[in-house]
């Protein structure tokens, strides 16, 4: 019997690990995903506060707010998928020198212009292919 009470016992603690482990697992990708985040919103929360008129501003952006912790949850969800607790936390810590700030600061900027040597790319290609047809 008592044997018994300790494996219950055992089992009841292992779990409560887990469970502490996978809220902080989770907690801890949520802040990844919002230090990644941040300024990429920026430009798409200028372009929908545009939108919407001056007086009802303040009250959209209240609003808006309360949506991002959703946001962020759902997509922690996608990056804890791809990467262990280690491995977020070890992005976390990049992201909080000066060179994972900047980094996150330029990602829009970045991304937009690899798109647009991604599509010059894309032209050479396509004259490339045409030429061996």
């Amino acid at each position: 019997m008592k044997k018994l009470l300790f494996v219950a016992a055992f089992i009841c603690f292992s779990i409560n690990i887990n469970a502490q482990n996978d809220e902080a697992f989770t907690n801890d990708t949520t802040k990844l995903v919002e230090m990644l985040t941040e300024y990429a919103f920026k430009p798409v929360i200028a372009q929908f506060s545009s939108m919407v008129s001056e007086e009802n501003k303040t009250a959209f952006l209240e609003e808006l707010d309360l949506t991002f912790p959703y946001l962020y949850v759902s997509m922690a969800k996608i990056y804890m998928e791809e990467f262990t607790h280690d491995e977020v936390l070890a992005l976390i810590a990049f992201y909080e020198t000066p060179v994972g700030k900047k980094l996150a600061d330029k990602s829009v900027e970045l991304a937009q212009k690899g798109m647009a040597a991604g599509q010059i790319w894309g032209g050479k290609v396509q004259e490339i292919i045409a030429k061996y047809q």
